[in-house]
């Protein structure tokens, strides 16, 4: 029985992606109908549901996105923790940290001066720590923002401007509702950016990646021809020689 229920965990994560997007999919179409059918308009007001679900799909994205800097021996760390610290950022910056039931400290750190001094000094350490490395980092870079999974992201940049933009359209009937459909399907996209960067270097898809210096590092340490290969392709003459020598 535990075996069975390991094999389907086993299935559901590999297909976690195809259930992200078909769960987002519901959702939109779910939202839409409830909006402009049931005029049900509490589902985009501050802190309503669809602003729940925004955080909690870019909490995910910042905890999946974390664990390979600890768990993983890879060369595209900086990446992978900027990209979790941005959905940090997120994250504070939908939740009003100020209204809950939390110490006194950790409201001066989740919002107002302390979330931003907190944002600004995590952004500069690591722009920091890129500059004293770009040498290696600017080529970790240039694979990453040509990969899918770059492409991914700047995608999901642009429909974070696109609910920024919504945000002010007010003579645009629910605009509210256009402002946190952009900003999900943006946070969605680095849930599923998340999901695939977050493997080891060694079992990501090769498209699109071939030439990262993480794949680099993994053939490095990897021997082209095992030793029996390399006799069978050993030259004539160094056989002949050692014959000579002896």
């Amino acid at each position: 029985m535990q075996a069975k229920i390991k094999i389907i965990l086993e299935k559901l994560i590999r297909a976690r992606t195809i259930i992200t997007i078909m769960i987002f999919l519901g959702l939109l179409f779910w939202s839409s109908y409830s909006v402009y059918v049931l005029n049900k308009t509490s589902i985009y007001v501050e802190n309503g549901l669809l602003e729940n679900i925004q955080v909690f799909t870019i909490s995910i994205a910042c905890f999946v996105l974390f664990l390979p800097v600890v768990y993983q021996n890879r060369t595209d760390k900086l990446i992978l923790l900027f990209l979790s610290f941005l959905c940090l950022s997120f994250a504070l910056r939908e939740v009003d940290v100020e209204d809950l039931n939390i110490p006194s400290v950790l409201k001066f750190i989740g919002s107002g001066i302390g979330r931003n001094v907190l944002i600004a000094a995590g952004f500069i350490t690591m722009f920091s720590y890129f500059i004293f490395n770009i040498k290696h980092y600017k080529n970790v870079l240039r694979s990453f923002l040509v990969s899918k999974e770059g492409a991914w992201i700047i995608t999901a940049g642009i429909l974070l401007c696109i609910g920024e933009a919504f945000e002010n359209m007010s003579s645009v009937p629910h605009h509210v509702l256009f402002e946190e459909l952009s900003e999900l399907s943006g946070y969605v996209l680095i849930l599923l950016v998340a999901f695939t960067y977050s493997k080891n270097g060694t079992t990501r898809r090769a498209s699109g990646y071939s030439k990262s210096v993480d794949s680099f590092a993994c053939a490095k340490s990897t021997p082209l021809l095992h030793t029996t290969e390399l006799k069978r392709y050993a030259s004539p003459n160094s056989s002949s020689n050692t014959h000579r020598n002896g």
